[in-house]
């Protein structure tokens, strides 16, 4: 072998010294065994996989705050799992931060399916998955309209009732074959294991077990098979051939309830203490800046009111105060957890600090240091002072060093032989007279050392003309996640066309073994931040254009590789501003009443792109019907890419002239494609 390789939550069981049944290596600080999972199993030995959750850690700190705070002591075994407003919550999507239940399309799927039980959790959990996706129709249908379910045979009804006629768990295979043939537990086991490994030969002898049944040489009956037990040859095989099929994928529903049960905690505590239960989210991911960012976006859209952090309210942590979550000094860079509870040990023994200088006389020197203090100024947390934060700034260091050297003269004092009176000195201060940061640079500072804007967001005045784009941010929400942690996005395609406005935040350029030079940045909008490259030919057309914290448009195809988050390899990037950033000002347009004050006109020809002589190029662009959303996209589209091909509009069969001119260029190729589809839009000529 070439490396050695370690189960990440596998633990090996033995029932004597386990160097006695197998040989071990060291993986680094870890013992391991020499064989694999398989050999393990085969020479007797137990294997258990112990999985660490999060989110267990994430609904105990929840219930200390809500005891803290209320109380109130949760404990589910009272509260039971049918409570109305925890199945509300998951049936309205929202469910970020519920587990297994927070990505886009899972979303989607709870708002269709609007869950009523914890059954219909546990299947939720079970269907959303490559495989067993296709069923989640029928189960829908079914489940909204059980009075047309029908089932194969009658027996099968106690085993499929609960979910909606759909066989879905491998529990399910398991009892089919016992009720329905007469097999017995361990034989049915074997059954599961044949349809989960695909084992041809095996499950085509199983199908003849499962319908004709099997007999001893001396006429004892082993399997009784599905005739005997008054089920016709032909529905026999129908329902075992739907078993085979199902149990390719079939999942384990023991897994999906506990699944279900931590989901099932994590809805109702959010949907009855949303802040207590998102600041144990955000404590449980505080050194995670992506985590952070994302949970104090959705508390901001979800109008619950982040508080700064401040140097006489914050605890350690993310704390709830009146209905607001409060941002905790540790979740500061480079402040130090042991500072922080000596500051908060200082506040409790002797008071709140009643200002800067105050502040800085009355903290242990050791524990004291410019970067701290520099952190906590950029952070917000003295804010309360009411002295601008360029200020505290410029006088930070001199007081530090007063501080110093007052501690050294006390220190002397105590030291001395003879016993030397000491007289404390006060610290003050005279604050410059100097502006306080602009705007742009107080919440890049606050970027900077708490990974989240508080007070505001540089791009909140572009967020209107954002949304003309193909892509943003809130589309890496849509995820799926195994039990390993790799990501899958669904709604996203690999080579799909994306243009995207943001942030550039970062830039590393590269060289590569040819002695070319590339780019790899990073641009963020106010949902997340993705990665983008720009292979030598683009780098040399844009490298002047990169330049950090300037709002940007980007665009190009996406890459999606397996295990690893979607970046864009990029063709296109150019600064905007808020002057030229295009926002939606056309009216709704349709068929029927066209205002003489719109941009369009109409034009005769009745949905042909005119079959006049060639002599100009033309864009014509085809939408079914009027939706006042996708023609402002169009339109703010086109003015994007200014030239001298005349654009046309088609909607319900009749053909305007929009009044506007573009190019034909790939990014406006790119973006249309993204909006109405290749099919939908055509250069021409007129």
């Amino acid at each position: 072998p070439r490396n050695i390789s370690m189960h990440a939550a596998g633990v090996v069981i033995c029932n004597k010294v386990i160097k006695e049944n197998v040989p071990l290596a060291r993986s680094g600080e870890d013992i391991v065994t020499q064989f694999d999972m398989k050999e393990i199993e085969q020479l007797g030995m137990l294997k258990m996989d112990f999985l660490a959750l999060k989110t267990l850690t994430d609904i105990k700190k929840a219930i200390n705050y809500i005891k803290e705070d209320y109380g109130i002591t949760i404990d589910f075994r009272k509260i039971g799992y049918s409570e109305k407003v925890a199945f509300d919550l998951i049936g309205a999507g929202d469910t970020d931060a519920v587990f297994q239940l927070e990505s886009g399309g899972m979303k989607k799927f709870m708002k269709e399916l609007k869950p009523s039980n914890l059954e219909d959790i546990i299947a939720g959990i079970s269907l959303f998955r490559p495989g067993p996706m296709k069923a989640i129709p029928q189960y829908i249908k079914f489940k909204n309209n059980p009075d047309i379910m029908t089932y194969k045979h009658p027996l099968l009804e106690s085993i499929l009732k609960v979910t909606y006629g759909t066989i879905i768990y491998q529990e399910q295979v398991m009892t089919i074959v016992q009720k329905l043939a007469g097999y017995s537990l361990g034989q049915a086991d074997i059954i599961r294991r044949a349809m989960g490994k695909k084992n041809v030969d095996e499950m085509n002898r199983q199908r003849k077990l499962f319908i004709f049944g099997e007999k001893a040489p001396d006429g004892t009956v082993i399997i009784e098979g599905a005739i005997s037990r008054g089920v016709p040859e032909k529905v026999a095989a129908d329902i075992f051939d739907e078993m085979a099929d199902f149990a390719k994928y079939a999942f384990n529903k023991s897994h999906a309830a506990a699944y279900a049960v931590v989901a099932y905690q994590t809805a109702y505590l959010k949907a009855l203490y949303p802040q207590e239960f998102l600041a144990a989210v955000l404590n449980n991911r505080i050194d995670n800046i992506e985590e952070i960012t994302k949970y104090v976006v959705y508390l901001k859209e979800r109008n619950i009111k982040v508080l700064p952090p401040d140097i006489n309210k914050s605890k350690q942590y993310f704390s709830v105060e009146e209905k607001s979550v409060r941002i905790g000094l540790v979740a500061i860079r480079n402040v130090g957890h042991g500072a922080m509870d000596s500051i908060i040990e200082e506040r409790a023994k002797n008071g709140e600090f009643k200002s800067f200088e105050d502040f800085i006389s009355r903290i242990d020197t050791k524990a004291l240091n410019k970067r701290m203090v520099e952190n906590l100024i950029f952070a917000g947390a003295f804010d309360g002072f009411k002295v601008p934060r360029s200020q505290l700034f410029a006088v930070t260091e001199d007081l530090i060093d007063r501080a110093n050297i007052i501690a050294k003269e006390r220190d002397s004092a105590q030291m001395s032989f003879f016993g030397t009176v000491f007289e404390e000195t006060t610290l003050s201060v005279t604050y410059p007279n100097i502006p306080e940061y602009d705007v742009k640079e107080k919440l890049l500072h606050e970027k900077e050392v708490l990974g989240v804007y508080i007070s505001g967001h540089p791009l909140e005045n572009y967020t209107d003309a954002f949304r003309r784009y193909s892509f943003s941010g809130l589309m890496l929400e849509d995820y799926e996640e195994d039990e390993d942690g790799n990501k899958t996005y669904p709604s996203l395609k690999d080579g799909q066309p994306v243009v995207m406005g943001g942030m550039l935040s970062s830039v590393t350029k590269k060289t590569t073994r040819t002695g070319q030079s590339m780019a790899f940045i990073t641009v963020e909008d106010v949902y997340a931040s993705i990665e983008a490259v720009l292979f030598p030919k683009v780098y040399e057309r844009f490298k002047n254009d990169l330049i950090v914290d300037t709002v940007v448009e980007v665009s190009g195809k996406l890459q999606l590789r397996e295990g690893e988050k979607p970046t864009i390899i990029l063709d296109k990037i150019k600064a905007i501003t808020e002057e030229i950033a295009p926002t939606a000002k056309t009216e709704t347009v349709t068929a029927a009443a066209m205002p003489v004050s719109s941009p369009f006109a109409i034009m005769p020809g009745e949905g042909k792109f005119a079959d006049k002589k060639q002599t100009k190029e033309c864009l014509g662009i085809t939408l079914p019907f009027a939706d006042k959303e996708t023609q402002d996209e169009i339109i703010d589209v086109i003015t994007s890419y200014p030239g001298e091909v005349e654009v046309f509009m088609k909607i319900g069969g009749v053909k305007y002239a929009l009044g506007l001119k573009c190019r034909n260029c790939k990014g406006l190729c790119y973006e249309l494609s993204s909006i109405v589809g290749d099919e939908n839009y055509k250069f021409f000529q007129k």
